[in-house]
């Protein structure tokens, strides 16, 4: 992994080759002011990853603003990015600024874009081409400086080929699209997150950090975590609080990470699951950059000599250009 990059982005956490992979695109994208969309299952950490590429940029010192765009009505989105202004509609007692103006000069996220209704959807694809808004109630039109981030933990294609997304929307969003891997599929990153996370939760209860023993960590390492890096979060809290100051040991881990760590199929399920990702991103890589073996290992973040191990590796073979 390119120490450059982990200094970048202090905040992620990752040393496996998908991370390392991440974190290569990352930098390169980071001073680009161009839309950069950031996919993947709940929980793996999108808004990290936009916090990371916002602080890394030329409008770190502006706002970074976070919206949700799940459940939002047609209405409340328009109020909510926009704004309102006074009298716009029942109970708009004062004028309000929206999102946009909140992020001026710097970011706006936009979590869970995928799910935008139509009309949502058209309004946001107009502020796109226009860079223009109007406040709900207004007509003159404001000006805006913003540099949109986006996320969903669908792949918006698919919306698109069912229909439920626009296509000339997923062109303006995805300019650039960073895959965000679960977090089963990069058991080996567990451990430092797990540690993180755990000084993280001592420093806000005021007590000293204590150690994670191998055990708890095997148990932690073989639990496929369906809730990804939020739900490994969430344990550590737990842990702790249930150590109650003592030791760390297995049985005050929640019942079902004790489970799964009792099956012995379970580590080797992840591992094969790590290795099918890996051997899958390495072939993506291959074929975007035509089997270039450079090219391909500059993009990864590896050196050439690196690379051509982790072909072996995986059983993959390519061609130079």
């Amino acid at each position: 992994m390119s120490e450059m990059c982990v200094r970048k982005f202090p905040g992620i956490v990752g040393e496996s080759a998908a991370m390392a992979a991440l974190f290569v695109e990352m930098e390169r994208v980071a001073a680009l002011d161009v839309a950069v969309h950031v996919f993947g299952e709940t929980g793996t950490g999108k808004e990290c990853v936009a916090r990371a590429l916002h602080a890394a940029s030329s409008r770190a010192r502006a706002p970074f603003v976070a919206l949700n765009a799940a459940s939002l009505s047609d209405e409340l989105f328009e109020s909510e990015m926009f704004g309102h202004a006074r009298g716009a509609f029942t109970g708009a007692m004062s004028a309000r600024d929206g999102q946009v103006a909140a992020a001026e000069g710097g970011t706006l996220f936009l979590d869970e874009v995928a799910d935008l209704t139509a009309r949502s959807q058209v309004r946001l694809l107009r502020f796109l081409q226009e860079r223009e808004y109007r406040r709900v109630g207004e007509t003159a039109p404001r000006r805006a400086n913003v540099r949109l981030l986006s996320a969903a933990n669908v792949r918006l294609h698919e919306r698109v080929a069912c229909g439920a997304f626009r296509q000339d929307l997923l062109f303006r969003l995805n300019v650039v699209t960073l895959l965000l891997p679960p977090l089963r599929e990069r058991p080996g990153d567990i451990p430092a997150l797990a540690r993180r996370f755990l000084r993280q939760a001592a420093a806000r209860f005021g007590v000293p950090a204590p150690e994670l023993t191998p055990d708890v960590l095997d148990a932690l390492t073989a639990f496929p975590w369906p809730g990804n890096v939020r739900q490994l979060q969430n344990e550590m809290e737990r842990l702790l609080a249930f150590s109650a100051g003592g030791p760390l040991t297995r049985d005050l881990l929640s019942s079902d990470v004790r489970q799964e760590a009792r099956s012995p199929e379970s580590l080797s399920r992840l591992r094969q699951a790590r290795a099918d990702f890996d051997r899958r991103y390495l072939q993506e890589a291959l074929v975007r950059f035509g089997g270039n073996r450079t090219r391909t290992a500059a993009a990864l973040g590896v050196s050439r000599q690196g690379l051509g191990l982790l072909l072996s590796r995986h059983g993959l073979q390519d061609r130079d250009h």
